[in-house]
């Protein structure tokens, strides 16, 4: 006894193939759940080096108080006849938070580069050529 045929039965109205190779630009431009991905690591990523920052900021810049409580003689020290605090506190501060924000917008924009190097090359990769 032979097997009755299998015969598949398709929807008429759906032409496009099952799986449609996309682009990150095209998830990220239509706001998917894959795009909503890459964003997400994108922003995770900033936020990560602005947490960094301002921890580093406020163990440095907000410990001094702190350490003019704990070791009184590093409080009443002076250099040149000026107390040792308002130079920390008023002087040496701005090169150190200089320094952080110089590091955070060089952290932020490599971020930002690898981002859209990930989507020009997957584009890249995507488009028939």
């Amino acid at each position: 006894m032979t097997e009755p045929r299998r015969h598949r039965i398709t929807n008429p109205l759906t032409t496009a193939p099952t799986h449609v190779p996309r682009s990150v630009r095209q998830e990220i431009d239509e706001s998917t759940s894959v795009g909503q991905v890459y964003i997400r690591s994108l922003v995770r990523s900033q936020l990560r080096a602005a947490l960094t920052v301002l921890a580093t900021l406020a163990l440095t810049v907000g410990a001094l108080p702190l350490v003019f409580l704990v070791l009184p003689a590093v409080g009443d020290a002076s250099v040149l006849g000026v107390p040792l605090p308002w130079i920390l506190l008023g002087i040496a501060v701005y090169p150190a938070v200089l320094l952080l924000g110089w590091l955070y917008v060089r952290y932020a924009e490599r971020a930002e580069s690898d981002f859209i190097a990930l989507v020009e090359s997957e584009n890249d990769e995507t488009e028939p050529g």
